[in-house]
C-alpha cells in the first residue's frame, strides 16, 4: 500500500490517492486499485480528505437563502409600489398627449398661414 500523486497539468491540483496491489489471475499481472483520498493543499502539502460522496453537495432544507428572501418578500408593498409607479407615469403621459395635441393645432394654424400667403 502506498500513496500515488497526481498533478494535473493544466490546474497544477494535485490529487492523492491510496494504491494497493491485486493479482488478475486471468491476465497474470497484478493490477493497481486506486481509492481517492483528497487533494494536496498547496501552501502546507498537507491531505484535504474527500468527503467519500459521489457528486453535488445536497442543500440543506434551512441552508437555503433563497427561500428565506422570498418568505421575507412582502408582496402587497410590491404591489402598491408598482399601482403608484403606474399612476405617476400614466399622468406623465396624459400631459405629453396634451402637449402634443396643443403642438399639434400651433402647426396646423402655422400651415394654414402659410399656404395663404
Amino acid at each position: 500500500m502506498s500513496i500515488v500523486r497526481y498533478t494535473n497539468k493544466k490546474t497544477g491540483v494535485v490529487t492523492l490517492y491510496e494504491s494497493t496491489s491485486h493479482y488478475d489471475p486471468e491476465t497474470k499481472q497484478s493490477r493497481p486499485v486506486r481509492k481517492y483520498l483528497g487533494i494536496e493543499d498547496p501552501e502546507t502539502g498537507e491531505l484535504i480528505p474527500s468527503t467519500k460522496q459521489r457528486g453535488r453537495k445536497k442543500k440543506e432544507p434551512g441552508d437555503n437563502t433563497e427561500t428565506v428572501k422570498r418568505a421575507a418578500t412582502d408582496y402587497k408593498k410590491l404591489y402598491e409600489d408598482a399601482l403608484q409607479e403606474c399612476r405617476q407615469k400614466n399622468e406623465i403621459i396624459k400631459t405629453q398627449e396634451a402637449e402634443i395635441k396643443r403642438m399639434k393645432t400651433v402647426i396646423n394654424n402655422a400651415v394654414q398661414i402659410l399656404t395663404k400667403a
